[in-house]
């Protein structure tokens, strides 16, 4: 039974307990009479506003909709300040998201679960010791996934050849960067917030800083019933994991190999462009390499905060293609249509895409595009 099927069985039985017809729920959910049809056999993935509100008008947690499937997914989110920044309707959407994956992709033929790693930590601050190994933690993790010595042009690419499922789509609230969710079954999924107002910096950043939860916290992911906020040491694994992420990003030794090449022509602007990082994140780095002083640094800060570069990016680079951060999901859709499994308007509801943007994708799968076919 697919999770979709295993949601509308539930809503199925809602329905029957408290004599609910068919059209009645149509009418609350403002769909068609067949919608829901789809929705109670299965066919048709319902989206999280509309299971949220049948949750509230059964009164029924949203859990309540995974509860046949709570072995298959166990899941913990991670954010950034997650007590402030995260909402119930944010927590639904991951859930939603989750499960549509896994009902078009299943169970991975092979699932990759990271090494782990762990710090000695003595204090709540990073200690030279300490960023010395996330360095070379880094640097590990860049060898694994065969790009030490570039800049690849997708990193979202990269990480899901490796076996990593990647879930980037968008979420209303602009405070909330991204999600991971680390299961033996399943694997290690990692989700990001695409909304168009998040800098693709940050989303890349978010990439590589759940990557790192999912190193250096395993013990972390237990299940959905698990309180999905930090409950001890909050803010020291922030700082472990930004860290990593800002090694990743800028190994150390591409960095001088930049600047060497350009001598006194370099342009921050156009090394942060380069690196696909902010502006915060690449000065964070230059001192830390000591390749600038701490003057320096100190008036970077001034007029960063002076021009409010920590909220808006200088000179951002262009989003990347929402279909180039889904590789894997889109392969399998695409199979699917083609093998004609799989409605066009599944396609448009589980990537989050309108009917005519998904028609264009359908138009592209028709011709020669094997882009995809790797993942499949």
């Amino acid at each position: 039974m697919t999770i979709s099927e295993s949601i509308g069985n539930s809503i199925e039985r809602l329905m029957n307990d408290n004599g609910i017809s068919n059209r009645q729920l149509a009418e609350l959910l403002g769909v068609t009479h067949p919608t829901i049809s789809k929705y109670l056999r299965g066919e048709q993935v319902i989206d999280s506003e509309k299971l949220s509100i049948i949750a509230k008008y059964f009164n029924k947690p949203f859990d309540y909709f995974f509860s046949n499937n709570s072995e298959e997914l166990p899941f913990l989110f991670r954010a950034d300040k997650p007590a402030l920044a995260i909402n119930e309707v944010d927590v639904d959407q991951i859930k939603l998201k989750y499960s549509q994956y896994i009902d078009v992709v299943g169970k991975p033929k092979y699932n990759y679960i990271p090494p782990k790693y762990s710090l000695n930590l003595d204090s709540k601050k990073l200690n030279d010791e300490d960023e010395t190994f996330l360095e070379k933690v880094a640097n590990e993790q860049r060898k694994y996934f065969n790009i030490e010595a570039s800049i690849p042009d997708n990193y979202y690419s990269v990480v899901e050849e490796k076996g990593i499922n990647v879930i980037s789509c968008h979420f209303d609230n602009e405070s909330f960067f991204g999600a991971s969710s680390l299961s033996e079954l399943f694997g290690s999924f990692i989700f990001i917030n695409s909304h168009k107002t998040i800098p693709e910096e940050r989303q890349l950043f978010t990439l590589f800083h759940e990557y790192g939860h999912l190193l250096f916290h395993h013990a972390d992911y237990k299940s959905m019933e698990y309180n999905p906020y930090y409950l001890s040491n909050a803010d020291l694994k922030e700082k472990i994991v930004n860290s990593f992420a800002g090694y990743f990003l800028l190994p150390r030794q591409l960095v001088k190999e930049y600047i060497d090449i350009r001598g006194k022509n370099v342009d921050v602007f156009e090394m942060k462009n380069h690196f696909k990082v902010s502006i915060q994140t690449l000065y964070i780095a230059l001192r830390k390499y000591d390749l600038i002083t701490p003057k320096q640094s100190s008036e970077f800060w001034a007029k960063a905060n002076k021009n409010n570069w920590l909220k808006f990016e200088p000179f951002p680079i262009a989003h990347a293609n929402h279909l180039d951060k889904n590789v894997r999901l889109v392969s399998f859709l695409k199979n699917l249509y083609v093998s004609e499994q799989i409605s066009s308007n599944k396609i448009a509801e589980v990537l989050g895409l309108d009917m005519m943007e998904t028609r264009k994708i359908i138009k592209k799968w028709s011709g020669a595009d094997d882009h995809y076919e790797r993942f499949a």
